[in-house]
């Protein structure tokens, strides 16, 4: 038991650092899970030993991971399996067998044209298997516990509820090395433990499915400097606000009053134009970054008296060419949303979906690049 709580700290320590030295999109996340578990029939060996039958259980989990925004997450997980003891060597039992794990995966999120995302992994670690009051182990009881190494496999899906919030649904094999016993009256046995386990649960991400894109944050901290730059840059007298030249004096109402006119019609540039808002792959969900971008827009636009706007969605070269045309409309949509929530007129904001013709990066087909999933904000 030792080992599994020295195992347990070294793992979740271990997480920091991962987190670290992440790349664009990636995401803290929690998540939990319950589910159904069957244990396979074992051989016990020993005197003490036999054919160990087990009844049909219960598992949990609980794990703490981050999302690379490449399609790769890692958790660490902490598990507890629990399945009763049914019968040992054709003799009916009583007690149960008890796997607390800590386990380390690593998680792939496969690409596909659906709402469903799928996922495969894998994860290696430390369990502690504990039978408690069982019997008959040759004409004894065991009442002890084992630290072995673990493994299992992972098949699932998952359903994005919103941008924070995933329900998942997985299968997992599970499967440790053998654990050594020793019987209330000094006899001893090995065996090993497995389990076919289907579990459902929810993922919760801080920041969003993925976190935020550095890009993403760039642009938000580059609004004031480019609107410091713009003031900067704009010349001190505009045309339009200098001296009218002299006029007789029958025409020098009329000019003027043409000149404020022209001033009020044509607003003047000092703030930027152009802003973008990044996504998750295969999400058209805005993330609180991508809110705040919106917002910072919008009181732009508003102190401009700008009324117009164009958005254009885009994604990755990842995916079918059609599903990411409709892919980068849902993203620009989502944007518009936002602007008319914020009292914008819709019939004021073109929208555009050019799918994944017009990279920022330019990579091969099939590539996953965060910075290409956008939506380009101009203010016309």
């Amino acid at each position: 038991m030792q080992r599994l709580l020295t195992s347990t700290i070294l793992a979740f320590s271990f997480l920091p650092i991962l987190s670290y030295s992440a790349q664009a999109g990636d995401g803290l996340y929690v998540g939990a899970g319950l589910g159904l578990s069957s244990s396979p029939d074992v051989t016990a060996s020993g005197t003490s030993g036999g054919k160990v039958v087990f009844d049909n259980s219960t598992m949990g989990a609980a794990v703490v991971g981050y999302d690379y925004g490449t399609n790769w997450r890692a958790e660490a997980e902490i598990s507890r399996r629990a399945a009763g003891l049914k019968s040992v060597a054709a003799t009916a039992a009583s007690g149960e067998a008890l796997a607390t794990s800590l386990m380390v995966n690593a998680i792939y999120d496969l690409d596909v044209d659906s709402v469903v995302k799928p996922y495969v992994g894998v994860g290696v670690g430390l369990a502690d298997v504990n039978i408690k009051n069982g019997t008959p182990f040759g004409g004894s009881s065991i009442n002890k516990s084992d630290s072995v190494t673990a493994a299992q496999g992972i098949v699932g899906a998952s359903y994005a509820m919103n941008d924070q919030i995933d329900l998942f649904g997985d299968y997992r094999y599970y499967k440790t090395a053998k654990a050594d016993f020793t019987t209330a009256v000094g006899t001893k046995t090995s065996m090993d433990f497995s389990a076919h386990s289907a579990m459902v649960g929810l993922r919760f991400s801080f920041g969003g499915s993925a976190g935020m894109n550095p890009s993403q944050g760039e642009a938000a901290s580059s609004l004031d400097s480019q609107t410091t730059q713009l003031v900067e840059n704009e010349p001190k007298e505009s045309p339009l606000t200098q001296p009218a030249p002299p006029a007789p004096q029958a025409a020098k109402v009329k000019p003027v009053v043409v000149a404020e006119a022209a001033v009020d019609a044509i607003p003047e540039r000092t703030l930027p134009t152009a802003y973008t808002v990044f996504f998750d792959l295969n999400k058209a969900d805005l993330k609180p970054e991508g809110h705040k971008i919106i917002e910072t827009v919008a009181q732009n636009a508003k102190a401009m008296k700008l009324t117009r706007i164009d958005l254009t969605g885009h994604t990755d070269s990842s995916g079918d060419d059609k599903y990411n045309v409709g892919l980068s409309k849902r993203r620009a949509e989502a944007v518009r949303a936002a602007f008319v929530a914020l009292g914008f007129d819709e019939a004021e904001i073109l929208v555009l979906a050019k799918g994944e013709t017009s990279p920022i990066v330019k990579t091969p087909d099939g590539k996953y690049v965060p910075k290409n999933r956008r939506v380009e904000i101009v203010l016309p």
